[in-house]
Order: C-alpha cells, then structure tokens, then sequence
C-alpha cells in the first residue's frame, strides 16, 4: 500500500493522531520538524516515519527554534543519519548548508526571487546578512548586476558563503567577514540594501541608508502584528527624513505568516537623498501595491508577479 503521507506510518497512540504537525520544511535531504509538547516522547517515531514515507530523506531532526544574535537554529536529531549539513537546491542553484552553524529558511525561496526580479542592470547591491548566499547568488546569477557584496559576522556562515559563490561561479560577488555597519561603511556607494534580519533590522536603517549614494532602494524585513506595520512605516519615514532622504516610494506585504498573529513583513522603500518629505498616498496599505509607479530604482514587478519557486525544501505538507 502507498504511504501517502508520514502520518500514515507514524507510531503514536490514536488519541495524539491529530496532533501530529502537518507539515515541515526540507533542506536538501534533512527534515526539520517542530513537534508539539504533548508529542515529545513520540519525536523518534515521528522522525522514523518521515525517513521511512520519503526514502530522500537522510536525517530528522526537531526544531527548537533560533536563537543568538548569528541567528543559529538549535536542532536536536530524532532519526537518521547525525549530521547538520546537506546541499540544498533552489531556483537551480545550489547551497552548502549547516543548519546548526547558520540559518538558511527554504520558505523564503519565493521572497528571495521578488527581491532578485527588482534588481536592475549596473545595479551595486549590498546584503550585510548574507548567511550562506541565496539571496547574492540568485542575483548574481539570475539578472546583471555591477556588483554584489556580501557579507556576514558569523564566520562559519562566510566560510559557506565564499564555497557557494564559487560553486555556482557567481562571478559578481564580493565576500567578506564583518560586522554589518562596518561593511556599510566601507562599500558605499550602493543603489540596493537587503536588510533580511526580521527580529532587529530597523536599527540598521540609518547604516544603510548612509551607503545609498543619490537614490536607493532598502529592503527591510521585520516580525510583526499587522497592528504594528503602519506604526513602522512611520518610524521608517522618520529615520530617512533625519538621514537627509525623502521617501519616493514605500511598499509592503506580507512574505508569510510567522505565527497565528504575526507575519514575516517586508518594506520596500525607495529613498532619494533631499528634505521634501513623501505624501502619505505613497505608501502601501493592507499589504496591496501603491497606487504610484513604482520607481526606477525599486523596480516594476510585485510579490505576485514573482516566477513560482522551483525549490525542492518548500515547505512540505505531509
């Protein structure tokens, strides 16, 4: 008879059935797993099941979420092979990745795609928390930019970064190893910032927004109640306008839910150096498109015109 799902071969007591999570994420051939308090002491029975439903599947291991200031995830093995390393393929490029060392998330495949269709010809991009590349590589390899730097403070994430950049001869691409606003002093000028650290990024605003040159584009990600996006909004026009920029164009939407209340949102925000400050009919509201055209520098294409992603670690419902 076909498995069709892990559930099916699950060793638990009936009573726990529904309770068993319905999906999980796959990097390369490792399945990382949050299982709930009540199904801890069945956690190797579950990782067993999903070894035995998808033979592709080498390790199991449970999620006990990330932590520290190098975003590192603390992971515990329930079945399988003992490793935390795999390569892990996306959008047709691959990725050497250690899940216990430096964090890499398969469910922002499709993010890291919009972000990569923005870019324009001649573009200098900056990524200060490059982790082990997706999102450099993909642009390096995917549009033509003039250059792209990397970086990170985490030292085995660079030794992974420098590995994949060479790997997928990502020809553009400049790594080093450092705190982000030192690196952001030193590379500017820049027309793009990806400030991918959704827990305390906005403090990195001012860095970044010190590295655009005349005009820019600033992609900011934070974990929020959907009560607290506008309120962000402002406090971004605000750091800008003390900056000495005023906002062109401001643009968010929801990358994917985070919890039952909060989402993984991203702002868009297309800056050009003056003091006339933006109209507020620039910004987005209720995670829909601006009504003005968009900029130049921040690109024509929406979340929703962004290519379906070819990733095989989407996250799986099993």
């Amino acid at each position: 008879m076909a498995i069709r799902t892990y559930k099916d071969v699950a060793d638990v007591p009936p009573s726990l059935r529904p309770s068993l999570p319905s999906s999980f994420d796959v990097v390369g051939d490792i399945a990382v797993i949050k299982i709930p308090e009540g199904l801890r002491s069945h956690r190797e029975s579950i990782g067993r099941a999903i070894l035995r439903w998808n033979p592709k599947i080498r390790v199991a291991v449970e999620d006990h979420g990330v932590k520290g200031e190098r975003r590192v995830r603390q992971i515990g093995f329930i079945a399988g092979e003992r490793r935390t390393t795999t390569v892990h393929v996306e959008h047709g490029l691959r990725y050497r990745v250690d899940l216990a060392a430096a964090y890499f998330s398969p469910r922002l495949a499709s993010e890291r795609r919009r972000i990569a269709d923005l870019v324009h010809e001649g573009e200098v991009v900056a990524d200060p928390f490059a982790g082990v590349g997706p999102y450099v590589i993909l642009i390096a390899k995917r549009r033509r930019p003039r250059r792209v730097h990397a970086s990170d403070a985490n030292p085995i994430a660079v030794e992974l970064l420098r590995s994949n950049v060479a790997a997928n001869r990502a020809e553009r691409v400049d790594v080093r190893e450092g705190d982000a606003r030192t690196v952001l002093r030193e590379i500017g000028p820049v027309e793009r910032v990806i400030l991918d650290l959704p827990h305390s990024a906005l403090p990195f605003l001012p860095d970044a927004l010190a590295a655009i040159g005349t005009r820019g584009t600033i992609h900011l990600y934070r974990i929020l109640e959907q009560a607290e996006e506008a309120d962000t909004e402002r406090q971004i026009r605000s750091v800008s306008r003390a900056a000495g920029f005023r906002v062109v164009d401001l643009r968010r939407h929801h990358v994917r839910a985070y919890s039952p209340t909060q989402h993984h949102t991203a702002f868009d925000v297309t800056v050009a150096r003056g003091s006339r400050p933006s109209g507020p009919d620039r910004s987005q509201t209720g995670g829909h498109t601006s009504r003005t055209r968009a900029s130049r520098a921040s690109g024509r294409q929406s979340g929703r015109t962004a290519r379906r992603s070819g990733a095989r670690g989407r996250r799986t419902r099993r």
